[in-house]
């Protein structure tokens, strides 16, 4: 895979990384492995990746979710194929779940280019109650999965964390930031076509595009459907609550309840 670049953009769910991948992609003409690692099949639409992609999921479950040259060798066949069909030379791989340990990527792919995005962890919470994705929640209200992702996000380097705020309010200068941090070579118009891309598509779900629907319509940041003893819960969080202060979040009960 000496040809193929891969970057990768490491998330947690509801966290806009979607509409990242998708639109860098666009605009830069490279593909997107869409958690290729995952327990779905994407060998038919919209992803149309190679069969090797569920044997991927199956060898890399069966490894205890870690990187051993066995997973790495078909995943570079997977991405090689992604590639290929999509004729381009870079790849970048959406991972909004904790299946990656991101010392193994460093490991066996240290000429890969990584890059984090956290949403604030109850507004995130929030958007999985509110479209009803329950069943994706680990008990208690998914506070394990998000001191990890934090522990993870908090040791990469300052230039490689963002924020789904940085997203939404100012996208020309997310893009660049990103893309400097995936060592992308780009020019203003791109970042203009992934900022138009943005503003003009829905990503309801990984690749699964709604026609119509106003990306800026966030029904999540309009209605807060969080169980009280969730918000409860991640306040009194010392990691979560640290996190919250650090990144300049709201930690007053009031501001997350319903209404």
């Amino acid at each position: 895979m000496s040809t193929l670049r891969v970057r990768w953009l490491f998330s947690m769910t509801r966290s806009g990384s979607s509409a990242v991948a998708y639109a860098s992609a666009r605009a830069l003409g490279w593909a997107v492995a869409d958690e290729p690692f995952g327990p779905w099949d994407r060998t038919g639409e919209p992803y149309n990746y190679p069969p090797e992609q569920v044997e991927l999921h199956r060898l890399h479950l069966a490894q205890g979710e870690r990187l051993t040259p066995k997973t790495v060798a078909l995943a570079e066949r997977v991405l090689s194929q992604i590639a290929r069909d999509q004729r381009t030379d870079t790849v970048i791989v959406k991972m909004p779940h904790a299946m990656i340990e991101p010392a193994d990527v460093r490991l066996h792919w240290p000429t890969h280019r990584t890059a984090w995005l956290v949403r604030n962890p109850i507004a995130r919470l929030n958007s999985l109650y509110t479209r009803g994705w329950t069943d994706t929640i680990r008990k208690p209200f998914d506070l394990e999965t998000v001191r990890l992702f934090i522990h993870r996000y908090m040791h990469q380097p300052r230039p490689h964390r963002f924020t789904f705020d940085e997203f939404t309010a100012t996208p020309r200068r997310f893009f660049r930031r990103l893309w400097n941090a995936w060592d992308a070579d780009f020019s203003e118009e791109q970042v203009e076509l992934a900022t138009r891309y943005r503003a003009t598509h829905y990503h309801d779900s990984s690749g699964q595009l709604i026609k119509g629907r106003n990306p800026h319509r966030v029904l999540s940041e309009h209605r807060s459907d969080v169980p009280e003893q969730a918000i409860e819960a991640y306040l009194a969080d010392p990691v979560i609550n640290a996190f919250l202060h650090h990144l300049g979040w709201d930690d007053s009960t009031d501001r997350y309840r319903k209404r």
